[in-house]
């Protein structure tokens, strides 16, 4: 019994220790994180999904230039409500930076904060150059597209 106890405790404690890795994305946090005024420094903000295959190449792509560039900041938002499976499938990307997932506000209404005219396809991204400048790309993007729309080199 006293085995059983502990089993269950340490996967309560394993989750919330998982669940710790997001921060609930509410419609006033994601506008702000989709203002170029928010990024002092060249930033990506990504919109990925669990079911996305588009959304794992372009965070492949992203853990590996920000190993080769560590002045580039990358946020990650899951596009659907936190679950114990998130933090794994992002861990192996190993990206370093903010982890947010759609909070408890309507999804539609983060959507709508992220950004107005989109339809919701992913992956969405948003390129920051840390001076004001601001790019929207729906779909894979590429080193080029972030090198031009950042100022970085990788």
């Amino acid at each position: 019994m006293k085995i059983r106890a502990f089993l269950l405790l340490t996967c309560l404690l394993a989750n919330t220790a998982q669940a710790a890795d997001f921060i609930a994305l509410d419609r006033h946090s994601a506008r702000r994180l989709t203002e170029a005024e928010s990024h002092r420094q060249p930033t990506i903000v990504t919109l990925w999904s669990s079911d996305c295959s588009h959304c794992k190449k372009n965070l492949q792509l992203l853990a590996d230039l920000r190993k080769a560039n560590k002045r580039l900041q990358v946020i990650t938002i899951a596009a659907e409500s936190e679950s114990t499976e998130l933090a794994p499938m992002l861990d192996r990307y190993a990206i370093a930076g903010q982890r947010y997932a759609y909070g408890s506000d309507s999804p539609e209404a983060i959507a709508y904060a992220i950004d107005p005219n989109w339809a919701g396809e992913l992956p969405r991204t948003f390129l920051f150059d840390g001076k004001g400048q601001k790019e929207k790309i729906s779909g894979v993007v590429s080193r080029q597209m972030i090198e031009k729309a950042t100022g970085l080199s990788f």
